[in-house]
Parts: C-alpha cells; structure tokens; sequence
C-alpha cells in the first residue's frame, strides 16, 4: 500500500510519561494502568508510574487496584 505507515513504525504500548501525556491531551479523567506489574518484558513498574504521573500533577486521576 503505497504511503502507507510501515506496522514496525507503530507503537503499541505507551512508557510512563506517555501515558501522562495521553492522559493530559485525551483529558482523561481515569487512567488504569494495565499490565504494569504483570508482565516481566516490561521495562518500568508501579512505581515509574505514579512518578510520571504525579510529575504531570496528574496523580489523582491514576486507578491502581
């Protein structure tokens, strides 16, 4: 398909301070963090998490069960 994105050039998964960001931009009230303790391949944890989000001034929208 000409002019088309190559599927390599997506990103499918968003770190810690681009979730925050999305967060601001999609004006999310909510955000639920999934898979940030689950799964070992992943590079950041809780912690990376609530530390961008509380640096975006974002942490009470943050729901972490």
């Amino acid at each position: 398909m000409q002019g088309a994105e190559p599927q390599a050039a997506r990103l499918l998964v968003l770190d810690s301070v681009q979730a925050a960001e999305a967060a601001t931009i999609l004006g999310a009230r909510r955000v639920v963090p999934v898979h940030c303790d689950s799964w070992a391949h992943f590079t950041e944890s809780r912690a990376d998490i609530v530390a961008a989000f509380t640096a975006a001034g974002l942490a009470d929208r943050l729901q972490l069960g």
